[in-house]
């Protein structure tokens, strides 16, 4: 029987699930694996929690369990980018495999925490970082290894996937869908890593990395998030025949690995668009094997757990190896690569005083940069702003920034900035 010795750094909603199913699951690791998962020590910032929920030594201080030498494996779920940062290294440079469900720490500093682990021997397993429940790091490294990807893309967020959900089923304002998700957990008390992208920005440059084998570090993302979108976007993307998701999206381009996440409008008849509540799912287009979608929970405590469960397991069984997984070449520094000017699609809302011939100027202004519509909707309304919802037909991302920038200039009819969201590219 092998015997391997874990720490386990940060005792929060993934931690404390994690203790449940190391106690659950010991017995059948041992039948099933032939290892026998000793939890030996603790930290975490609030040791008083755990009182009489574990018989394992706890305490504050981080440094001391990665630097134990009766430590063969460090799990690492803190989150944030300092202590995580310093406690993952000093694992590594004391031999220790670690085990992270921290994306932000990986996309940041993941080149340099690989470099480490190399001269060190050791590996870094990041499963549950991504997607929560989905078994994708490991699927896009090992199953899919012989495809060269065209687009990977996905919903990456179950925070942002859950309230765009309920503002659709439950016709909640966003402000009411955030609320309910803080109460379940799904979102922080500060969300915005999750409602303005940057969640889904660092798990789209990790996947982006693993499937072109090239180096996409979070600071080439172009984001943006949920927090302008209203209930009435939410609708009349139905009525258009369309769902609202917040996707990361990667794919190759002449320019390079061209990777972002925002909203998209996607039609009702793809897979995507059928994701829903707290649930991710990450699409993917190759050459080889062409099209395919895996989706799972993307939050909550025992789903992601479960994927922090899965890699000890697989990486307890690997630790002596000699054959060590080298991946810090997937994250040298990256650089920010201009989009080309492929044609795109948009569903424009525009913010308007209700008087006669205000679309015929916002027409002309979208004519003079080659961007023709495709189809209006207007609500009446006895009060303004008057919502103005415009779709178009494919025209470039430039015409479409400088004829956006010159619309919302025009003070006398428009009186917000205009909500503009893309369709979905053709995947």
């Amino acid at each position: 029987m092998k015997e391997v010795r874990i720490g386990l750094l940060g005792a929060g909603v993934v931690g404390t699930s994690l203790l449940q199913l190391l106690d659950k699951n010991r017995e059948k690791i041992q039948r099933q694996y032939g290892i026998n998962l000793q939890l030996t020590a603790i930290a975490t910032r609030s040791p008083g929690k755990l009182q009489g929920k574990t018989n394992v030594p706890v305490s504050d201080d981080v440094l001391s369990v990665t630097k134990r030498s009766d430590i063969d494996m460090i799990v690492e779920l803190m989150g944030g980018t300092d202590t995580a940062y310093t406690a993952v290294r000093s694992a590594l440079e004391h031999g220790k495999t670690v085990i992270t469900a921290n994306k932000a720490l990986l996309s940041e500093k993941g080149r340099e925490l690989y470099a480490i682990a190399e001269t060190s021997g050791v590996e870094i397993g990041y499963e549950a970082a991504v997607a929560g429940s989905i078994p994708i790091i490991r699927t896009l490294r090992d199953g899919l290894a012989s495809c060269e990807f065209e687009v990977i893309c996905g919903i990456l967020n179950g925070t942002t996937n859950f309230i765009l959900t309920k503002m659709e089923q439950e016709s909640w304002d966003y402000a009411t869908a955030l609320k309910k998700a803080q109460e379940l957990g799904f979102a922080e008390a500060d969300p915005t890593f999750d409602v303005e992208g940057i969640d889904a920005g660092h798990k789209i440059s990790l996947l982006a990395s693993l499937a072109f084998r090239e180096s996409v570090s979070f600071q080439t993302v172009s984001v943006k998030g949920i927090s302008e979108l209203q209930s009435m976007d939410i609708q009349a993307a139905l009525s258009l025949g369309y769902r609202i998701k917040l996707l990361g999206i990667s794919k190759r381009s002449s320019a390079g690995i061209l990777t972002k996440v925002h909203p998209t409008l996607v039609p009702l008849d793809h897979p995507l668009a059928n994701v829903m509540n707290e649930s991710n799912a990450v699409f993917y287009k190759t050459k080889e094997a062409d099209s395919g979608m895996i989706t799972g929970k993307g939050a909550g405590g025992l789903p992601t757990a479960s994927a922090v469960l899965s890699d000890i397991i697989y990486y307890a069984s690997r630790l002596g190896s000699q054959n060590i997984a080298k991946e810090n070449n997937l994250f040298p520094e990256g650089k920010r690569f201009p989009e080309p000017e492929n044609l795109v699609r948009y569903y424009l809302r525009f913010s308007t005083v209700d008087k006669p011939g205000v679309l015929a100027e916002i027409s002309q202004v979208l004519g003079r940069h080659n961007i023709s519509i495709a189809s209006v909707q207007q609500k009446e309304s006895t009060s303004e702003p008057v919502s103005v919802i415009v779709v178009t037909h494919a025209a470039t991302e430039g015409e479409f920034q400088k004829s956006l920038m010159e619309i919302d200039t025009m003070t006398n009819i428009i009186k917000q900035k205009t909500v503009a969201i893309r369709l979905l590219e053709n995947l």
